[in-house]
């Protein structure tokens, strides 16, 4: 539906080298969470029938992203790091007190040594005005 190409840094700082490419000139750094909320703003403007939006990691940990996505009333689900404070405590202290029976096996496909077999556990949390 739409896509925005991520170029790190040392790309959009080498002009020559995104000439080479055919990058225009205007085109600047711009991190994976500022390109995920240029994404969902122009599929808010669109005829779209945009419900939700899932993103790993990357975009999870962005405070502004999911703030964005909180505003816009958009169901999500974000992947964060286990290491990723949410309203004080971290992600692994919280899922630490879910329940056994919150967990279930699934798997995410194939590997090289077999099913990759994850246990995952949902959790709703209160919506917060504003993230860091």
């Amino acid at each position: 539906m739409d896509r925005e190409l991520y170029l790190p840094r040392s790309w959009t700082e080498d002009r020559g080298r995104c000439r080479a490419a055919k990058v225009p000139d205007e085109r600047g750094f711009a991190t994976k969470g500022e390109l995920a909320k240029r994404l969902v703003l122009r599929a808010l403007a669109s005829d779209l029938p945009l419900a939700w939006v899932a993103a790993d990691a990357a975009y999870g940990q962005e405070g502004r992203f999911r703030r964005l996505l909180e505003q816009s009333g958009l169901g999500y689900v974000l992947a964060v790091p286990k290491s990723q404070q949410v309203f004080g405590p971290r992600v692994d202290h919280l899922f630490a007190q879910a329940p056994d029976e919150a967990w279930e096996p699934m798997s995410c496909g194939n590997g090289a040594k077999g099913p990759r077999l994850y246990h995952w556990a949902a959790m709703e949390l209160p919506t917060v005005a504003e993230f860091g």
